[in-house]
């Protein structure tokens, strides 16, 4: 069953919550077991999230870390249910004047559960990509996403 305790630290106006939208991503840090291909993942999950969620006209630069995951083997995830678990936090600057528009902490667990859930998206460092950039969505721009499930 996947859970968030993200929060924010410093939320987005309402304004820009409704007007924002990210001109850029910069990925800062990732945790030293992400594999090459990770970083390419979180950014583009974070750019067709985000082109879905951030719709406005005022641009906003985005800085992600990612300070830990753990991802799941494939076999576990088909006998356990493991789960991918990902931490970290956005920052979200105006771009009109550099300043700190918004401060979010993420911590997002992608349950497993079945064989659905070990083929999903990009495996599961793609699961944990995608879990980042919706819970960006949710906290920075109010934005309902469908959360991936396995039945």
């Amino acid at each position: 069953m996947p859970f968030s305790s993200s929060e924010a630290v410093k939320p987005l106006s309402a304004t820009l919550a409704h007007d924002g939208y990210v001109s850029d991503i910069e990925i800062k840090a990732l945790p030293p077991d992400a594999s090459p291909e990770f970083k390419g993942k979180l950014e583009l999950a974070l750019r067709t999230e985000l082109a879905k969620c951030a719709k406005g006209s005022h641009p906003l630069r985005l800085e992600a870390r990612v300070a830990r995951f753990s991802g799941e083997n494939a076999g576990r995830a088909i006998l356990l249910g493991d789960s991918n678990v990902v931490r970290g936090s956005v920052q979200l600057f105006d771009t009109a004047d550099g300043a700190l528009a918004g401060d979010y902490d993420v911590n997002r667990s992608v349950g497993g559960g079945g064989v659905l859930a070990a083929i999903g998206l990009s495996g599961a460092e793609g699961q944990m990509a995608q879990a980042f950039a919706n819970q960006v969505c949710e906290q920075a721009f109010k934005a309902e996403t469908k959360h991936q499930q396995s039945h």
